[in-house]
């Protein structure tokens, strides 16, 4: 019953990052905010590990041997890790541009503040979730889920910030300054966070 009630937990994680890819994408036409750029490319990159681990959760959940779940539940944590490191050095290039190129954001920033808010909400419910399953019972899927989930909401949190900035403090330099600072702050967190998963030995 736990398994089947993971294996749901991993499809409804999957159809509600479905979403943001779409919506955020949308969003790039309304405003010129740096920090809504980097929000579109990292739902994008991590949909596709969320449907990688639901995938290897399957095989694992149907093959014992111990070798492949090691060797799956490692690759796991390196496109976890890799993703996240990946998302980070690109909005430190996005940031060195903003540096070299100042402009002030501007646009309206609502429908991307919508789903960044939604995703605190949504993004908090399933790193509990995955948290709880895996202290119940260890596993590697669990666990990295956990760790990206963990990283979603955090991240989440300070887009949800710089874009009321934008908002609030629109055509001043202000609104420049705060969304320059969050592009960096995301984009050391996710390096920081995808470093701490790659050497990470999967437990099941």
């Amino acid at each position: 019953m736990t398994k089947d009630k993971r294996a749901r937990t991993l499809v409804l994680s999957i159809t509600f990052s479905a979403f943001g890819p779409f919506v955020t994408g949308y969003a790039l036409f309304m405003n010129t905010a740096a920090t809504q750029f980097a929000d579109f490319l990292r739902r994008t990159v991590e949909l596709g590990v969320l449907v990688l681990a639901f995938w290897i959760y399957q095989v694992l959940k149907q093959n014992s041997d111990d070798a492949m779940k090691n060797r799956l539940g490692k690759r796991l944590y390196v496109a976890s890790g890799t993703v996240l490191m990946f998302s980070g050095v690109f909005l430190l290039l996005l940031f060195t541009r903003g540096l070299l190129n100042p402009s002030l954001p501007s646009g309206d920033v609502r429908l991307g503040l919508a789903v960044a808010g939604l995703g605190v909400f949504f993004n908090g419910y399933f790193f509990i979730r995955y948290s709880l399953f895996q202290k119940a019972s260890p596993h590697s899927v669990m666990d990295s889920q956990g760790k990206l989930y963990q990283a979603k909401t955090i991240v989440d949190l300070n887009v949800v910030v710089a874009l009321v900035s934008v908002m609030l403090f629109e055509t001043t330099q202000a609104s420049y300054y705060i969304d320059q600072a969050g592009t960096l702050i995301v984009a050391l967190y996710l390096i920081i966070r995808g470093v701490l998963l790659l050497p990470k030995k999967p437990e099941s």
